[in-house]
């Protein structure tokens, strides 16, 4: 009796451990856990807060309707600080400790090129992360998880950006980067687009994260002979070198990334007193401001960006919709749909091969995002825009 009771203890623990062998992570009857590491804090948090507040209102229409295939997706953020050990600890949490399923919205390039290693360990896939970095799009492999990025590279919209300056005389562009993964990419963008224009970079000039003395770097800069300084920074460090370039009388466009095309620019330096001299900054971006997304000689799907404008600031009571918030929408957008063709027996596998197949609007812009024919990156699309009285205004579109 003894040895009977033995084997089928046996039998029972061995069918245990094969149905928790096979259960997926982040997946429950009911429930699909995503997890996002961004700043809550600190100098990026209307990114980090903006960007995941918006999926989750998303989240909550598509819950309200009856979820996915009977699930309620559920998004778990942790604050990162925009600091790369804090992301990569609250990556590892999201991960190992509260098994999620996918990572969604992560931001920042060298954040998400810490924490990529550990969902490469336990095939979390990374969802259009809050960074335009090329190592943000690519299949799995060499411990990396499948990863989806919604922009175009930073690399691509700098790129077409020199390219358009130079074609209007500025032939000798200068780089103002971050010294991190971040700005490199930009800095070897902006190398490339100076090579296909035919012209040649005439100075670089690094700086810290968080850095706001710039007089001596926009000097060295300017006594280079610089017509076009072009930025791999965020928009904090944006506001601190436009409004000294502004002080100093300096001529030349300063000219950024979609790290700096956002709402905040506006709100921060209207709270700095700068808003005056930020005037003329320009953005190489991913997307239009929500102005120019209502405007329907610019967007044919302007009556859906109007619709979504009206839900979120009567749900959050904001002032303005940021582009943090357009971003967290069209992310939650994409995921929804993914989740949806991906169909009732979830898995990594299952989540690549709808996302690799969907085509879903861009109602900010009228493009099309898809990942598929071995991209994965929803958009290439560069679009220019400009401070113009005060607001982000659309200037040209660079890059299809």
């Amino acid at each position: 009796m003894k040895r009977i009771l033995t084997a089928a203890t046996a039998a029972l623990a061995g069918l245990a451990f094969a149905a928790s062998a096979h259960a997926q992570q982040g997946v429950t009857d009911d429930t699909i856990l995503l997890g996002s590491h961004t700043p809550l804090s600190g100098p990026l948090q209307p990114w980090g807060a903006g960007s995941t507040g918006a999926a989750k209102i998303y989240f909550a229409g598509v819950n309200a309707q009856g979820g996915i295939h009977g699930r309620q997706i559920e998004l778990l953020v942790e604050d990162s600080s925009y600091l790369v050990p804090k992301a990569t600890e609250a990556g590892r949490k999201l991960v190992v400790d509260d098994g999620i399923f996918a990572m969604l919205l992560a931001l920042g390039t060298p954040h998400n090129n810490a924490v990529l290693p550990i969902q490469g360990e336990f095939n979390v896939p990374n969802l259009l992360p809050m960074t335009a970095a090329r190592s943000m799009s690519g299949t799995a492999g060499d411990g990396m998880p499948e990863r989806f990025g919604a922009l175009s590279s930073y690399y691509d919209q700098v790129e077409a950006a020199v390219g358009h300056f130079a074609a209007g005389g500025a032939n000798m562009p200068c780089v103002l980067y971050l010294d991190t993964d971040f700005g490199y990419e930009i800095l070897e963008g902006v190398e490339s687009g100076a090579a296909m224009a035919g012209v040649e970079v005439a100075a670089t000039a690094a700086h810290q994260p968080g850095d706001s003395d710039y007089v001596g770097t926009l000097t060295k800069l300017a006594g280079a002979g610089c017509n076009a300084v072009f930025l791999g920074v965020n928009f904090p460090e944006a506001i601190s070198i436009k409004a000294t370039s502004a002080a100093m009388g300096l001529p030349m466009p300063i000219v950024g990334s979609t790290a700096i095309f956002e709402e905040a620019v506006i709100l921060l330096g209207a709270q700095a007193g700068v808003l005056e001299a930020l005037e003329g900054l320009y953005a190489a971006g991913s997307w239009i401001g929500m102005n120019d997304a209502k405007n329907p000689d610019l967007n044919p799907l302007h009556a859906e960006a109007a619709k979504f404008e009206a839900t979120f600031l009567q749900v959050t009571g904001a002032p303005l919709v940021t582009g943090a918030a357009l971003l967290g929408h069209n992310a939650a957008m994409i995921t929804a749909a993914a989740l949806q063709a991906a169909g009732p027996d979830l898995t990594p596998e299952s989540l690549t091969a709808a996302m690799e197949s969907i085509e879903v609007p861009n109602i900010f812009t009228g493009d099309t995002m898809s990942f598929g024919e071995g991209g994965r990156t929803g958009s290439s699309a560069v679009y220019l825009s400009q401070i113009q009285g005060g607001q982000w205004s659309f200037v040209e579109k660079l890059r299809d």
